[in-house]
């Protein structure tokens, strides 16, 4: 499937999910009485999987703030970027590339506030290319005429900056490869090369301790033979229309370090929180540009 047919698909994807989000005016509880936040996460693996990663964090900001976070694991990823444009979504934590396409739909401007703190014992973010052990094949060299399984257009390390450090490398995937497929998340591409169906799979650097780690794929089994250089933090970010006061609460949480926060970020991978700005992602829209892709949904 071409990259344009491919999102098309993607947005009517992301739309019928919006139809399915409760039609309640953001800032509003049912109750009348306690403002409510909804708050987007990436469908970076299974959405039950993602939304129990980050129960505790959920129960954290609701705690912190005051307020009544909800979330929500978007159908793909730019569905939460559409959830965020309608008015759906109040906040959302965004891959790198995400946030891009974010700065370029969302009507009235999106605000990073916050980065992503990775733990000091997890591996650098990148976009790593992976084969089965016994495919013969060692890097880029030998990807002529392979199926590379990516995840979504619009993900950073799944696609963006796959697609990045190939064209630096001097390599253009869509003559590289005989087929691109985007398999939806890390996990599915993955189970995509362990069941043959394609030969390189680019996921990000962060999964793969998880997939051995859970016996999801054996040591042995799989190997990185290419990778992209690091990418920067996920970005937290908000509609810039938000209350200023419902801002402050906000940045609040995700950026004061407290016991409490460290607990709800325990399992997810992340220590804590920084401070960010957009220039920060510069690096990404280079990766679109130098890549030959285009920011859009």
């Amino acid at each position: 499937m071409g990259i344009s047919n491919f999102r098309r698909t993607k947005v009517v994807a992301g739309m019928i999910a919006l139809l399915a989000l409760p039609l309640v005016a953001c800032g509003v509880s049912s109750n009348d009485s306690t403002e409510t936040i909804r708050l987007g996460l990436s469908p970076d693996e299974d959405s039950a999987a993602v939304l129990a990663r980050y129960e505790p964090l959920v129960e954290y900001l609701s705690d912190a703030t005051g307020l009544e976070v909800e979330p929500y694991v978007g159908a793909d990823y730019t569905a939460v970027i559409e959830a965020l444009n309608s008015g759906h979504l109040d906040l959302a934590w965004f891959g790198p590339s995400e946030y891009v396409l974010a700065t370029e739909r969302v009507h009235g401007g999106v605000e990073p506030f916050a980065s992503a703190i990775q733990t000091d014992d997890s591996v650098p973010y990148r976009s790593s290319f992976i084969v089965r052990s016994d495919s013969g094949i060692e890097g880029p060299e030998d990807f002529q005429g392979k199926i590379v399984a990516f995840t979504d257009p619009a993900s950073t390390s799944g696609h963006v900056f796959g697609q990045y450090a190939l064209a630096e490398a001097g390599y253009d995937a869509n003559t590289l490869f005989s087929q691109i497929v985007y398999s939806g998340s890390h996990d599915a591409s993955l189970l995509s090369l362990l069941n043959g169906r394609v030969d390189v799979a680019a996921i990000s650097s962060r999964k793969i301790p998880e997939f051995i780690r859970t016996g999801v794929a054996g040591n042995d089994e799989i190997k990185t033979v290419f990778e992209s250089e690091e990418i920067p933090a996920d970005p937290i970010t908000y509609r810039a229309d938000l209350p200023q006061q419902t801002k402050e609460l906000l940045q609040r949480a995700f950026l004061d370090e407290t016991p409490a926060l460290s607990a709800a970020l325990e399992g997810t991978g992340f220590a804590s929180f920084g401070r960010v700005s957009d220039s920060d992602y510069d690096v990404v829209r280079t990766a679109y540009k130098v890549s030959g892709l285009e920011p859009e949904l």
